[in-house]
């Protein structure tokens, strides 16, 4: 029992203290930047999914990880220490999100309006209750996201939003453009690996009954109407605008949803979940503490500042520095995160982003490419399609560069990648003619292929050439049969790893032949 209340001693006040600080440091820093003062105006996700999400890390990684090191486990240390990392994290993350979405709700004010143009005469609110209002339904638009979800993009959303403009009456005529527009969205979730032709049939049924459903939709039927803020939502919603008015909707168009529920009942119970989420993450916390073992030895260690000789965490984050045999694998990381972490900030989905926002930012496309955009072949290498396509390319990446770097060195192995990734690409835009790619998939397999090629030169001594073949050549045969499930660029992946296998054996014999001179 006194081992229990020493690890409690030496892990809680750090765990209350992260806790407590990031929950009301984000709750005082949204309130004051993005909600009194309008300062910050990013999407509504950010603050409520992903700031919550990734915030708590960062004190835990820092301050309560090492902490952790006093628990000493029966089989991997490692793995027991990081449940523990989880489980913390878990339990601010809960906090994090529902104290969110209470603040969203708590603090957004309900402003009642005789008429929808009496909205610019008040002050700017979340919520709204109108006297009496109309819609005029024959000046409706819509606009349809398509996004795919899911592990290796295994279905494909429809997201259909209407809009159509709110008037004081129904005698009301539109001569100008209007700024004030009633929304409904509906969706629809199907299987990414049927034929183009079934996902098309699938889509014009659904978009069928939304028409349906919007030409007996009952407007009235309402408590209040929320504004929608700065999210994805808005921007589908003024899309389906300029998909009417036929031009660019800035900001000052403002997009109301029907809200059915009481004003009084928008809160639910997120308050006492504040609390109650908390709770049970520190009842299993505490409850788990009971089990590992206890290291003085690794107490007075940490006491006394002495850091660990090894730590996986500084072992990765150092591998994000160019340097040693790894330089060009360095870099080629960076690239790839930077230009992921610039895409979220511009406001591109973190999950899936669409067709549209790939192409914009350098999607790769036969249609694009081949009408003079060449260049699409090279950026398309830098784009990922959503956060756990970039994870699971680093992971391919950083597997295959164990390999190949030290054996090539850092410029044939930019070459290498480069001419690789190109060929994956040329072979994409060969393959499927109406198919947006992205990803570095198609230079990681053309490392791939350049492990198995060398597998035929005396590059890998005689004794572990069986093994780097059975490792590399599973991951390439599994991932080339998930390709056929659809949804996977596998053109990219096959023009990557045989144009790779023939580069890799190329520079690896002109390396050779001049060591030979």
């Amino acid at each position: 029992m006194e081992t229990y209340f020493t690890k409690l001693k030496h892990i809680l006040p750090t765990f209350f203290i992260i806790a407590f600080s990031t929950t009301v440091g984000l709750l005082l820093f949204r309130w004051i930047f993005a909600i009194q003062y309008d300062i910050i105006d990013i999407k509504e996700d950010v603050w409520c999914f992903w700031l919550p999400m990734t915030l708590p890390w960062i004190p835990i990684l820092i301050w309560l990880r090492p902490r952790f090191r006093i628990l000493v486990f029966k089989k991997d240390d490692d793995n027991g220490r990081f449940f523990f990392q989880f489980l913390s994290a878990g339990t601010i993350i809960a906090c994090l999100m529902i104290s969110q979405s209470y603040l969203t709700t708590a603090t957004g004010k309900l402003q009642k309006l005789s008429i929808i143009t009496d909205i610019q005469k008040v002050e700017k609110s979340r919520y709204y209750k109108l006297a009496k209002f109309s819609v005029a339904e024959y000046y409706g638009g819509s606009f349809t996201d398509f996004r795919q979800s899911g592990k290796y993009n295994q279905y494909l959303n429809f997201h259909i939003f209407f809009v159509t403009p709110i008037t004081k009456n129904h005698l009301e005529k539109i001569n100008t453009i209007p700024k004030y527009w009633y929304g409904v969205d509906f969706s629809e979730q199907i299987s990414n690996k049927i034929s183009n032709e079934e996902k098309e049939k699938k889509y014009e049924m659904f978009y069928a009954e939304c028409i349906e459903k919007m030409n007996n939709y009952d407007f009235h039927s309402l408590d209040h109407f929320e504004r929608i803020p700065t999210s994805d939502d808005r921007i589908n919603y003024l899309k389906a605008i300029e998909s009417r008015i036929n031009q660019k909707a800035d900001k000052n168009f403002i997009v109301l949803e029907p809200v059915k529920e009481k004003f009084e009942e928008r809160n639910g119970n997120k308050f006492v979940w504040i609390f109650g989420s908390f709770g049970i993450g520190l009842g299993i916390l505490l409850f788990s503490l009971i089990w590992p073992r206890y290291s003085e030895t690794e107490r007075k260690r940490f006491l006394s500042g002495k850091k660990p000789k090894q730590d996986d965490l500084v072992d990765m984050l150092n591998y994000l520095i160019p340097k040693g045999d790894h330089f060009a694998t360095s870099v080629i990381l960076d690239l790839n995160i930077l230009v992921f972490l610039l895409m979220v900030f511009s406001g591109i989905n973190i999950i899936s982003p669409n067709g549209i926002e790939l192409l914009q930012w350098g999607g790769n496309r036969r249609l694009e490419t081949t009408g003079g955009e060449w260049w699409r072949l090279l950026t398309s290498m830098f784009l990922h399609g959503g956060i756990m396509h970039l994870i699971l390319n680093i992971s391919g990446l950083v597997i295959a560069a164990i390999f190949v770097e030290p054996l090539l060195g850092r410029k044939k192995y930019f070459i290498l990648y480069i001419l690789s990734g190109l060929c994956g690409s040329l072979a994409s835009i060969l393959w499927y003619p109406n198919t947006i790619s992205v990803g570095a998939s198609g230079a990681i397999f053309g490392l791939y292929g350049a492990i198995l090629g060398l597998l035929l030169t005396n590059a890998f001594p005689e004794g572990g050439k069986k093994g780097v073949l059975i490792m590399i050549g599973i991951y390439v045969v599994i991932n080339l049969l998930w390709g056929l499930t659809g949804g996977i660029d596998n053109a990219a992946h096959i023009g990557g790893l045989l144009s790779g296998a023939l580069i890799g054996i190329l520079l690896y014999k002109l390396d050779d032949r001049q060591k030979n001179d």
